[in-house]
């Protein structure tokens, strides 16, 4: 014959029963919403990847892009600098000019000057001849 138990134990074996499929239950919801989040996460993670990749491979033009642009600047830099050397010389000429045509004036105010007392002194010159003369022809 089958013992029979009581009902307050078959009350508790259901209990526990009842508990554990319930435990049960939530740790496999919690597998699958482990799973569902380590999928997201992985599905991010290539997404991130695909991004990096992008970024990597844009760096790599504009890197080329750098070289070129340098190599582009090079010969202007070399260009602007003969030019300011090129600058630099004629404002030194410039300036030799300038020091000379001061020198040139100068010079051509002295020569005016001697000039005009030369001539000066040619008038006077002249009108003491013009007066000798005048005087020998009155002797004459």
């Amino acid at each position: 014959m089958t013992p029979v138990l009581p009902i307050q134990e078959l009350e508790a074996r259901s209990l526990g029963k009842s508990m554990f499929l319930r435990r049960e239950r939530y740790v496999w919801d919690q597998l699958q919403r482990q799973k569902d989040f380590l999928a997201h996460a992985n599905e991010l993670l290539s997404a991130w990847r695909a991004e990096v990749e992008d970024l990597r491979l844009r760096c790599a033009d504009m890197k080329a892009e750098v070289a070129t642009a340098r190599e582009q600047a090079a010969p202007l830099a070399a260009r602007i600098k003969e030019l300011e050397e090129e600058l630099t010389r004629e404002a030194g000429e410039q300036n030799t000019f300038r020091s000379q045509a001061e020198e040139v004036t100068a010079s051509a105010k002295a020569i005016a000057g001697q000039l005009g007392a030369e001539q000066g002194a040619h008038l006077l010159t002249k009108g003491a001849l013009a007066e000798a003369l005048k005087v020998a022809e009155e002797l004459e």
